[in-house]
């Protein structure tokens, strides 16, 4: 019996330390505040100075993580056409991302290059502008996509 009880002790002795520790790790994580993290939709862009509109019932999406970004653009029937993905840093209002993979002959130019960007959150809305790794420069306006 005692060394029953004795072996209990041990195991709580050793869950408490451990539980506490794990509940502090999101306040470590100071990506946790980041306004970015969630799925965006691109609702406007100028390319080159001139404005671009997507064919009708194309949809350009951007996903990001804590960690990692990843846009894609697909067509009425959800088959994809581009794609990019990669890590990013945020630093006050820089917004850098570096694509490491994906798919489309415009992510063959800007594949491994730091793509860097100002950026400002304004409600729902994401400004996102700067000039890519081979010199084109770049106006997007994107929108937070909700839940439904």
């Amino acid at each position: 019996m005692k060394s029953a009880t004795l072996c209990l002790a041990v195991v709580v002795a050793l869950a408490v330390p451990a539980a506490s520790a794990r509940a502090e790790e999101p306040k470590k994580d100071a990506k946790t505040d980041n306004k970015l993290v969630g799925t965006w939709k691109l609702v406007s862009a100028k390319y080159g100075g001139k404005e671009f509109k997507f064919p009708e019932g194309t949809t350009m999406l951007k996903h990001i993580t804590p960690a990692q970004f990843m846009w894609v653009t697909y067509d009425k029937d959800g088959k994809v056409t581009r794609a990019a993905g990669g890590g990013y840093t945020l630093k006050g209002e820089m917004y850098e991302e570096t694509p490491e993979y994906g798919i489309s002959a415009d992510f063959d130019i800007i594949k491994g290059k730091a793509q860097t960007f100002k950026w400002k959150v304004d409600g729902n809305k994401w400004l996102h502008n700067g000039k890519l790794s081979n010199g084109l420069t770049i106006d997007e306006v994107w929108e937070r996509v909700e839940k439904k």
